[in-house]
């Protein structure tokens, strides 16, 4: 693993027990530690999630009798008490209490400084999102000055590098990774997240090479952790969402195609694509169910379908545009 960056932050208790408090994902966060990637909260109203530092005993002595797996790079485990255990291989340990406000955590030793900040900010706060009765997605979320569009799909379905293009072509990002939701009436809204992508160098280099040259290699996803616009200003506010797109490569020939989703099929790219995946809950499925309705019942969730291939980027671009009407 390489050594992080000599000006990342250290993770580090608070002085005299204070909190640090940050916006991100439309929630205020209230951490023990500092964080690197989400800004600073403009005020100090009751914070949704707070995150505590605990040592290894404290962890050694909840997890008794919990099996582990050695072939396994995350363990997710629901306690006696309700709350989730959750390690991610040389990276983090935590403990999220079953309502989903506190978290214990602690980094592992050696762990590479952004791959524990960005693993707590994914694994660590959908399943306190989950445990709080919500359903965020696994999704990258792109704005076209005020229509923005979900990408679904599978870690290697595309999401990370069709975004990087958009981007390039002038959209903004929203959210990368995690999607958490919010409804105003009608509407369905996205929250933003960190505003930084992760991408594979190769795709990085080729659609945003100024971000790239100042982005961080994390060695344990073997992709760049970067900012798309070095001097862009994360969104504060929601975002409206337009639709959902499922990326999928095409069953036959080599066009790209979208197809609006209806129906179980919706119903089954939607519970799929949970950012939770790991979480069996009795009372869960009909929960998800229901926010499938909710969510087909309010924005168009299609299939888009297309070759692999950068040759093809610009036609898959023009088609997630014409469906959004951007």
């Amino acid at each position: 693993m390489i050594a992080p960056r000599s000006d990342a932050p250290q993770v580090r208790s608070s002085p005299a027990g204070n909190r640090y408090h940050y916006a991100v994902y439309g929630i205020t966060l209230a951490s023990e530690f500092p964080l690197a990637s989400v800004v600073t909260a403009a005020g100090r109203g009751e914070a949704a999630i707070e995150l505590e530092l605990r040592p290894a005993s404290y962890f050694r002595e909840r997890v008794k009798g919990v099996p582990e797996d050695a072939d396994d790079w995350i363990r997710h485990t629901v306690l006696d008490d309700g709350s989730v255990y959750i390690w991610v291989n040389r990276v983090l340990e935590t403990i999220v209490a079953a309502d989903g406000r506190r978290v214990a955590c602690l980094k592992l030793e050696g762990a590479d400084e952004q791959a524990f900040e960005a693993n707590l900010l994914n694994f660590v706060l959908s399943t306190s999102f989950t445990l709080q009765g919500e359903e965020p997605l696994h999704a990258t979320v792109v704005d076209f000055g005020g229509r923005s569009a979900a990408l679904l799909g599978s870690s290697g379905a595309g999401k990370s590098t069709l975004a990087a293009f958009l981007i390039a072509e002038g959209a903004d990002l929203v959210t990368d990774d995690m999607l958490r939701f919010g409804f105003a009436g009608d509407d369905v809204l996205a929250y933003p997240g960190p505003y930084r992508l992760k991408l594979f160098d190769e795709p990085a280099r080729r659609f945003l090479p100024g971000a790239a040259e100042h982005g961080h290699f994390n060695a344990l996803s073997g992709k760049l952790l970067m900012r798309p616009r070095r001097a862009g200003r994360p969104p504060d506010a929601p975002r409206k969402l337009s639709a959902l797109f499922r990326l999928t490569e095409p069953r036959e020939g080599d066009g790209v195609t979208v197809r609006r989703l209806e129906g179980a099929a919706l119903a089954k790219v939607l519970i799929g694509s949970a950012m939770n995946i790991r979480y069996f809950a009795p009372d869960r499925l009909v929960r998800q169910l229901r926010f499938a309705e909710l969510i087909g019942r309010r924005l168009p969730v299609y299939e888009l379908s297309y070759p692999r291939g950068y040759s093809v980027m610009g036609r898959v671009a023009a088609e997630l545009r014409r469906s959004i009407g951007a």
